[in-house]
């Protein structure tokens, strides 16, 4: 909790605020610039750690949820994490006053991967999301465990640190609303429209680059993992996504041209053949009915997304998040996209 000294700096910086007129999430937020949010991270995994809460500069009522459910502050992960890994990826959005976070950490001995999201409220922590991507929980597919693979890369790639001139940064608004054309390029894909991505644009999920990968010895045909960002949407490879649902983009880091966001992607498991754009016939990947929890990270600078990262998670076939996906928490609309190719 605070000190009487840091309350008393607190009420003055509010009282000063509120003799300027500015609105109450103005407030909020201008009490925890960039530096401030990163370090609530740093303190949020020492607290973990340590399995105490307590640690903490905790709101009455914080809501916390891991992997989309609802537990007490001090279960989950915060029961088995052993210790801070070295992998760290912060996205502060001082405007709104909140941080997101990849990062791995030890799970009694074992690196797991980290989606990490706090609001916090006149220095009080107000909201914890995390996504926890332990070893083989990544669906179908065989992957390598995530955590161990960001653990051993050690550093984030050095394009979600760039920052952007002030005069170059766009607004918040279309940053969230490029981001969320990917995710309608992309789900129930059939190629005939795709967000706009720059040539130099890769994506990594769970640590694994699942784009522009060198041919596969031995493999022939239709390899989707070999193609760039916006030739994959194009492809209309990815209709076996039935649907990219309870989209949300809370975090928005404006400086560094960062959107972290959060959804679910459903696979219905019913289509047995893909029709490529291209004519060819191929076979689903996914023959069950599977959910796929996801925090997305876009870096997105001059209109086009050029980085993508992904902590993914599977849970049960339809779920929803027990806290975050409310009524108002719709998808942003995008009603161009379904008109051209970009």
């Amino acid at each position: 909790m605070l000190d009487r000294t840091a309350l008393k700096v607190l009420l003055f910086v509010l009282a000063g605020a509120a003799a300027l007129g500015l609105s109450t999430s103005a407030r909020a937020s201008s009490v925890c610039d960039a530096k401030c949010l990163d370090g609530m991270v740093d303190n949020y995994v020492a607290a973990m750690v340590a399995h105490d809460p307590g640690r903490l500069p905790l709101a009455r009522h914080v809501a916390f949820t891991e992997n989309g459910v609802q537990l007490r502050l001090g279960d989950g992960l915060w029961a088995t994490a052993s210790a801070p890994g070295r992998y760290k990826l912060y996205v502060p959005d001082p405007e709104d006053g909140q941080v997101g976070f990849f990062g791995t950490v030890f799970e009694n001995g074992t690196p797991v991967l980290l989606a990490l999201r706090l609001k916090v409220d006149y220095g009080l922590i107000s909201e914890i999301e995390t996504i926890i991507a332990r070893p083989s929980t990544m669906g179908p597919s065989a992957m390598p465990s995530a955590g161990k693979t960001l653990e051993d890369k050690g550093h984030p790639r050095p394009q979600f640190s760039e920052m952007i001139p002030p005069d170059q940064r766009m607004s918040r608004a279309d940053l969230v609303r490029i981001a969320n054309m990917y995710f309608t390029g992309l789900g129930a894909n059939t190629g005939l429209n795709a967000a706009p991505f720059w040539p130099s644009c890769n994506r990594w999920e769970n640590g694994m680059q699942t784009t522009n990968q060198p041919p596969r010895k031995g493999r022939t045909g239709f390899d989707v993992l070999t193609l760039g960002c916006l030739a994959q949407q194009k492809s209309g490879f990815f209709s076996f996504v039935t649907d990219i649902r309870n989209r949300r983009y809370p975090v928005v880091d404006r400086a560094n041209g960062l959107v972290m966001s959060f959804a679910f992607f459903d696979h219905q498991g019913a289509l047995k053949e893909i029709h490529l754009a291209n004519g060819e016939t191929v076979a689903s990947p996914v023959r069950e009915p599977l959910t796929l929890e996801i925090s997305e990270l876009f870096q997105i600078h001059g209109g086009k997304i050029d980085q993508i990262e992904a902590v993914i998670n599977t849970v049960p076939y339809g779920m929803t998040s027990a806290v975050w996906d409310q009524p108002h928490a719709e998808e942003p609309p995008d009603p161009e996209l379904r008109e051209q190719v970009h």
